[in-house]
């Protein structure tokens, strides 16, 4: 995976990608209310806009087994943008649906 995609990176959709000015390979910050991580934007069609109650919400994909500086360039975790709250039965912490904000810099 490190070989095939040496930078970390975000998965956009396209219509996301469009409304935010975001094209494949900018580089983009992901921030949450705990943190923020770079990364280089991988438009694509594979992640499609939502609509819930009537409204559009995006999703976007990050690799969570990121960071360890060997084949791959060194990056952010991604855990720096979740959230430190999770299922009161299991303790599993909430990693794979929270809010973030996505901008080209």
């Amino acid at each position: 995976n490190a070989i095939a995609q040496p930078e970390q990176f975000v998965e956009i959709g396209e219509k996301l990608a469009a409304e935010k000015g975001i094209k494949a390979g900018d580089t983009v910050k992901v921030t949450s209310k705990r943190g923020f991580v770079k990364a280089k934007a991988v438009v694509t069609k594979r992640i499609k806009a939502l609509t819930v109650n009537g409204q559009t919400v995006h999703q976007i994909g990050l690799p969570v087994h990121w960071g360890w500086e060997t084949v791959a360039r060194k990056g952010y975790l991604t855990n720096r943008l979740t959230p430190a709250v999770g299922d009161t039965a299991t303790q599993c912490p909430e990693y794979k649906a929270f809010l973030v904000n996505i901008e080209k810099i």
